[in-house]
């Protein structure tokens, strides 16, 4: 019986995902073009997936699906009993981490550059940014 459960995260933007996995100081495995990485689940479950996120005996997944985005999928259990993260908590850290890639690219990508970043005490980040005339 397999263990793996989707977050429900929807992110479609994989750079800003590798970038927020590297904000979160984890080890990862990414695939090679049209290729796939296992990820380890609950007794030697595997599952395959575009990057591999080494939490010790289990994995968390990053997994394209059929609408262009990508899933976070783990043995949550697994994950929670032997590193003591749970699904919410590493959801809210990628989360926060993700969208600021996202939109930082975006802001870059439109020709926008970062002024000031400031982290807010509610764990907020606000970002300024400006754009000069051509």
């Amino acid at each position: 019986m397999s263990h793996f459960t989707k977050c429900a995260l929807k992110m479609t933007n994989l750079a800003a995902i590798k970038k927020a996995l590297a904000d979160m100081q984890l080890k990862t495995v990414e695939a090679e073009e049209n290729q796939t990485v296992s990820v380890r689940g609950y007794r030697g479950d595997k599952l395959q997936a575009a990057i591999c996120v080494d939490m010790g005996r289990y994995d968390i997944g990053v997994v394209a699906n059929q609408e262009g985005t990508y899933d976070i999928t783990a043995d949550w259990w697994g994950v929670e009993t032997t590193k003591g993260v749970s699904e919410e908590e590493f959801k809210h850290q990628l989360s926060q981490r993700y969208q600021y890639h996202n939109v930082k690219q975006a802001c870059e990508e439109k020709g926008y550059a970062v002024e000031e970043e400031v982290n807010e005490e509610d764990g907020s980040i606000r970002l300024v940014v400006s754009k000069w005339g051509a």
